[in-house]
């Protein structure tokens, strides 16, 4: 019989010693990020840094287009005709320099993606999921019929917090 009166009170001092932990951990990481609020506000602006170098030719850093088509799962012609390249030109040279601008806003797309979701599937089903402010189009066919800019900016303002 004691045993039965005495676990609960044990679970129960389990569960309180959990909710004082977790009560401690929310207040340390309340502390912590205004710590690096407060360093950030010293050191100023953030260290620039590389989002999704495997997109970039290690010999040039240019985007390559290949390893951006491989990453969206999309064929390397599909890619390069919806950013309006030449697709010959495109898969004898594919981190041509004549390419940047074209292949930049699909770059700089899918790192807003990156830094959002992470796992390269779930960006690619982001891509694929209709979107209302796209009249129900996905994100990749309106990179494919050559709007990538358009998909860059839908990003860009969401991620800044500005209302389209």
């Amino acid at each position: 019989m004691p045993t039965t009166i005495e676990r609960p009170r044990r679970v129960s001092a389990i569960s309180t010693h959990r909710e004082d932990l977790k009560t401690e951990l929310d207040e340390l990481e309340g502390k912590l990020a205004a710590l690096q609020q407060k360093i950030q506000s010293i050191r100023g602006a953030e260290f620039p840094r590389l989002i999704l170098p495997e997109l970039h030719d290690q010999k040039n850093g240019r985007i390559d287009a290949q390893k951006l088509a491989d990453f969206m799962a999309v064929p390397l012609k599909r890619l390069a005709e919806g950013v309006e390249l030449n697709y010959k030109a495109v898969h004898r040279d594919p981190s041509g320099e004549s390419f940047q601008e074209a292949l930049r806003p699909v770059k700089r797309s899918l790192e807003y993606l990156h830094e959002l979701f992470q796992k390269p599937a779930t960006i690619r089903v982001w891509l694929n999921t209709p979107h209302p402010m796209l009249d129900g189009k996905t994100s990749l066919e309106t990179i494919m019929a050559g709007k990538a800019f358009a998909i860059e900016r839908l990003l860009g303002n969401a991620w800044d917090g500005v209302v389209s």
